[in-house]
């Protein structure tokens, strides 16, 4: 039985912000994809999850309106494992968020992990979702061994893995960035991602990159950023004019710069603005300005400045009352986001697994709805390759073949692996 008395019973501040936008103003949900070498047994996997629960017990809860604000409760059931099509009936049902805020589903030897951003964020979650696939295995009968990279059932479960540690940077020394480029950003048609998107992945083996990129591997958003940006100027020409840029909003991870265990939401966004065009400079010099522009906001003060300013507005916005007025506010604040960058970047960084478990996984990434833009990528470093993925409420995969094509002019040996349909999973605060 949970503590209900516990930390993690409290939304943090930076998950509130999804507790109170709908799906269709933000990215309320994403989604986690393992592929594995073997079709999936569905009660198996509900009772990894089963074993699993009661040391995640910040993942078993679901959001309950109590008065003007929402709140945690405890679930009683056991996490539910699902087919791939019955997705789309549980979307339309409205009980993701308020009946869980986390949802499962099987497609043959892939399993879709859906969480809701209140929850976690993509790099959170990559502890739980690798104890589940661990443990699945180990009933499963195959030999894995914990290198000691895997939380087990049997592990002690930390407060701090619930901890609010985006709050604590209110106390950071902050200052704003030296070299910080305001620009108007270009803005994209945008198709109807509600109903279905597109999602298509793309596949670098890094120890093959050539040339100057060879340098900016550990930064991938710098390489995909550039990229990216002139793919799309040349698949919308009309939004190349004067005054304007292509800007990338780049979700930053800040475990690596303020050090913590916590699970819960934690990173902030930064703008990345394509002021230097491949067509009009060396590709080195393109590369060496976007690696510049991010780590001058990527300083600990910077990003303490950036953090700091979004919690004195989430504040505010979570001071109005009625709880009617705190929904409009929050997509107000959301529109204002959006208005300032064309597509979304989120990067993973590399996925640590014991070897023995990695023979039995063929992919590993997340999946970022593209709703605040008409295209949303991840990046992840996994078994040594750079996998990205970019889903697009846009009809086709013209941009990111185009894409996939500059990176391979460049010596970066790019290939598109698949293409595929999927949906996001819909929640409205108002229900």
């Amino acid at each position: 039985m949970m503590n209900t008395n516990s930390e993690y019973m409290t939304p943090d501040l930076l998950g509130s912000t999804y507790l109170y936008s709908d799906s269709a103003a933000a990215n309320t949900s994403f989604c986690f994809v393992a592929g594995l070498t073997m079709a999936v047994d569905r009660s198996l996997l509900e009772q990894a999850l089963e074993d699993l629960m009661p040391r995640f017990p910040h993942f078993n809860l679901e959001a309950v309106r109590e008065g003007e604000s929402y709140v945690f409760r405890e679930r009683h059931s056991p996490v539910p494992v699902m087919p791939v099509e019955e997705r789309k009936g549980f979307s339309e049902s409205g009980v993701f968020g308020h009946e869980c805020l986390l949802a499962v589903f099987v497609n043959h030897k892939t399993v879709y992990f859906d969480f809701h951003r209140a929850l976690t964020d993509e790099k959170g979650v990559v502890p739980f979702i690798r104890a589940v696939l661990y443990r699945y295995l180990q009933l499963g009968g195959y030999e894995v061994e914990n290198d000691g990279s895997v939380i087990t059932a049997g592990s002690e479960f930390h407060e701090i893995e619930a901890d609010d540690a985006f709050v604590r940077l209110d106390d950071i020394p902050a200052s704003r960035p030296v070299w910080y480029m305001d620009a108007k950003a270009v803005k994209l048609p945008e198709g109807n991602p509600h109903d279905r998107f597109s999602v298509t992945q793309i596949h670098v083996p890094l120890s093959k990159i050539k040339g100057e990129a060879r340098l900016y591997t550990g930064m991938p958003s710098t390489i995909v950023s550039p990229f990216f940006s002139h793919a799309l100027l040349e698949e919308y020409p009309q939004a190349d004019v004067p005054g304007e840029f292509i800007i990338s909003y780049i979700q930053v991870n800040l475990r690596q710069y303020f050090p913590t265990t916590t699970f819960r939401p934690f990173f902030v966004n930064l703008p990345l603005t394509y002021n230097r065009k491949l067509s009009e400079y060396p590709v080195a010099t393109v590369l060496m300005s976007q690696k510049k522009f991010l780590e001058a906001q990527l300083k600990q003060d910077a990003l303490a400045y950036n953090a700091q300013r979004k919690i004195g507005l989430l504040e505010d916005i979570l001071d109005v009352v009625p709880l009617e007025s705190r929904i409009s506010a929050m997509k107000d604040m959301i529109r204002k986001k959006a208005a300032g960058s064309t597509y979304s970047i989120c990067n993973i960084g590399s996925v640590i697994m014991p070897e023995t478990m990695l023979r039995h996984i063929v992919e590993f990434y997340p999946v970022v709805p593209p709703v605040m833009f008409p295209f949303g990528i991840s990046t992840i470093n996994f078994k040594g390759e750079l996998v990205i993925t970019v889903s697009s409420s846009n009809p086709g995969n013209q941009a990111c073949r185009r894409f996939a094509s500059l990176m391979k002019q460049y010596e970066i040996p790019a290939f598109i692996s698949e293409t595929y349909e999927y949906s996001t999973l819909k929640y409205n605060p108002e229900l």
